[in-house]
């Protein structure tokens, strides 16, 4: 049976080191692989115990330095595991505990072994007797363990829908491990024995918890009889009777087993709870089994499919009081995803000033830059009806647009209706409990469109209400660059009116170039700055070369020494625009990355064409900038990083690029560098 031990052990070594290549660096990461490893360092200690038991002493000093590792490192894992604020969620009990950990490890390291267990029988019983350390030792690594499946409870409770599909797996492998710890250290210390037999049962449990550890890796992708019972306490009860059904079973799995012997009996019947147990929480886990069985409850036992109260109210609560228009799309779309069990979620508003629709919300970046067909535009805003892609009546339309909806794999798209016309629309992937859907889920989806329709509309009027007073913030910028002006005025005039006296004195005169020199320098920033503010844009579309463009761009800026760029010129692309304008647009976000580049640094410029769209993409190795400041700040005018500057120019770009129909995608990191791509529809 070791050989079951081993095997598990290296699957275990496996799990760690495709966690340590395919997941995050990430705290939670780190702790997981030193856990995984120190797993299979214990198991296979127990098993060198067992093949050699003349020297249990060495191999299980080992096995309790790497238990303690072990304990410590799924501690850490459960408290940061899945949790936005990461340790600053948990509690103080457990801060004080993960501090304190360190010294488990440095116990059994520094306590002789002997002051652990004896063994006077060992070659033939596989039992150890604990002494008093080893009774303290298997006491911590149980209160680890304890809390630590607490923690993994508490993540589970506050995840839901395609969050939780996304972390059961890795939930439940953990939650095996240490429910094995809990059944395993706690008998030991109900019998002051550790009962090696359990060998073959703990390795064989600690299998399956690393299978299902390594699922979660790969996924990181009649008559009219009324019965009014309440949907909530339904599903509770069906969550006790598989409970019920499991202990039910698992007993006659233990009267059968009496018949095979005490031995026997008590290892297979281990086994089968565990396994039982796996089953049992992973079909109460399942996100999909869930959404199922509401389906058929809804069917079988409700008038109506939905409870459009509970529906309604869960909506409301869910989009109210959003601190920026980001987090509310992000509040609808996790709404809509909800309320049918969607696997995902994006929403496309039509672009202000212009009757284009752009990807403002997804879960999947791949749809961005998608951009949907006329005709489908045309369908959502004449019928007021919800795309379904396997409906027949919806075939032609789906026919037409069979590139945008397969690549968005889009099951459902919804409108949203603003004063008779189509302010944007809602893309659905497939359910995760397949689904037929009805003139009920169309009247909820419906009904939900109107009110994020209507709240969006508030929202993006609040939006422009608030830029409109940033903008009243120009005229008092003007009378501070007004009362600049006059200062380098005054500065000349009086170097002008001295000149007349002192013109001849070298000392005057040096000192009159240099307020000239300054003074002038003055005046041009101030012009500079003064070109960029905002006003109404009247651009004048020709058909240019892009790449032309990109050139004459570069071409100038090298001039004044900058040799940092580098252009790489994919393909040709024509296609209508006012050269002036996107030249200002190049210029600036070229001169944007050199600023944000140290001197070694290197800035790219790339052309090219992308679906139905023409692009400029400007990237740097710069310091980069945080997701909080590019979602919230970067476009805003007056919102800046730079020491000096007026936080006008990428708002100013976005003004002009709008005025295209185009889009403006940022990507950054902070330390790594930024990625600036702007999106020209081609225009033949």
């Amino acid at each position: 049976m070791e050989i079951l031990t081993f095997f598990a052990s290296i699957i275990a070594v496996i799990m760690a080191v495709i966690s340590a290549v395919k997941m995050p660096r990430k705290i939670s990461m780190v702790a997981l692989f030193i856990g995984l490893i120190s797993t299979a360092a214990a198991l296979s200690g127990d098993a060198m115990s067992i093949l050699r038991p003349y020297e249990v002493d060495e191999w299980k000093r080992v096995v309790f330095i790497a238990e303690a590792i072990m304990v410590s490192s799924l501690f850490l894992f459960t408290m940061s595991f899945a949790r936005t604020e990461g340790l600053s969620s948990s509690g103080k009990l457990s801060k004080v505990l993960l501090f304190l950990s360190p010294l488990l490890i440095v116990f059994c390291i520094v306590k002789p072994v002997e002051s652990f267990f004896y063994s006077p029988e060992f070659e033939r019983e596989k039992v150890l007797f604990l002494e008093n350390a080893g009774y303290i030792f298997n006491l911590c690594i149980l209160l680890y363990s304890v809390i630590s499946i607490v923690n993994m409870e508490v993540t589970l409770k506050i995840s839901s829908g395609v969050k939780r599909w996304n972390i059961k797996f890795m939930v439940l492998g953990i939650g095996v491990i240490l429910a094995l710890n809990i059944f395993y250290y706690s008998h030991a210390l109900l019998y002051r024995s550790l009962n090696m037999t359990l060998l073959p049962v703990r390795s064989g449990i600690i299998l399956v918890a690393t299978l299902l550890l390594g699922i979660s890796l790969l996924r990181y992708e009649g008559s009219d009889i009324k019965v009014t019972v309440s949907r909530q306490m339904f599903y509770r009860s069906l969550s006790l009777l598989v409970i019920g059904i499991y202990l039910l079973g698992l007993g006659v799995v233990g009267q059968g087993m009496r018949y095979l012997g005490p031995e026997v009996g008590r290892n297979i019947t281990t086994f089968v709870a565990f396994i039982g147990a796996i089953i049992a929480l992973t079909i109460i886990l399942s996100e999909e089994l869930r959404r199922k069985a509401i389906v058929f409850i809804s069917k079988n036992f409700y008038r109506q499919k939905h409870d459009y109260r509970e529906q309604w109210l869960k909506f409301t609560g869910r989009i109210s009081f959003k601190h920026s228009f980001e987090d509310l799309l992000e509040s609808i779309g996790e709404g809509f995803k909800d309320a049918i069990g969607a696997k995902g979620v994006a929403i496309w508003l039509q672009i202000k000033g212009n009757r284009t629709y752009s990807c403002f919300m997804t879960d999947d970046n791949d749809v961005l830059h998608l951009t949907p067909n006329k005709k489908m535009l045309e369908f959502l805003s004449n019928e007021q009806w919800i795309i379904n892609v396997r409906d027949e009546k919806c075939s032609e339309v789906v026919s037409d647009n069979k590139y945008f909806l397969e690549k968005t794999k889009a099951s459902l798209v919804v409108p949203l209706i603003q004063h008779a016309k189509l302010a944007g629309f809602i893309v659905l992937r497939e359910e995760l409990a397949d689904n037929e859907y009805n003139f009920e889920d169309y009247d909820l989806l419906k009904t939900l469109a109107k009110q994020a329709a209507s709240v969006i509309l508030n929202a993006r009027l609040s939006e422009e209400l608030a830029e409109a007073k940033e903008m009243e913030a120009v005229g008092r910028v003007s009378s501070f660059i007004v009362h600049d002006l006059k200062n380098a005025a005054s500065m000349l005039s009086l170097t002008a009116q001295n000149a007349e006296e002192h013109i001849d004195d070298p000392d005057f005169q040096r000192d009159a170039i240099r307020t000239i020199s300054n003074s002038a320098d003055r005046i041009k920033k101030i012009i500079q700055k003064l070109k960029e503010l905002p006003g109404n844009l009247n651009v004048e579309m020709h058909r240019h070369d892009l790449s032309i463009c990109v050139k004459n761009a570069i071409k100038e800026m090298n001039v004044n020494g900058n040799s940092k760029i580098t252009y790489k010129e994919t393909t040709s692309v024509r296609t209508k625009f006012d050269n002036s304008e996107i030249t200002k647009v190049i210029s600036n976000l070229m001169l944007n990355a050199l600023e944000a580049t140290e001197p070694g640094g290197q800035v790219t410029i790339t052309t090219g064409r992308d679906n139905n769209s023409a692009y400029v993409k400007v990237s740097d190795n710069g310091c980069g900038m945080s997701r909080e400041f590019i979602e919230k700040r970067l476009f805003r005018p007056f919102q800046t990083t730079k020491e000096k500057g007026m936080g006008i120019g990428l708002y100013h770009c976005k003004a002009i690029v709008d005025a295209h129909s185009g889009n403006l995608n940022v990507s950054s990191q902070e330390g790594k560098g930024t990625d600036i791509t702007v999106f020209l529809p081609l225009i033949e």
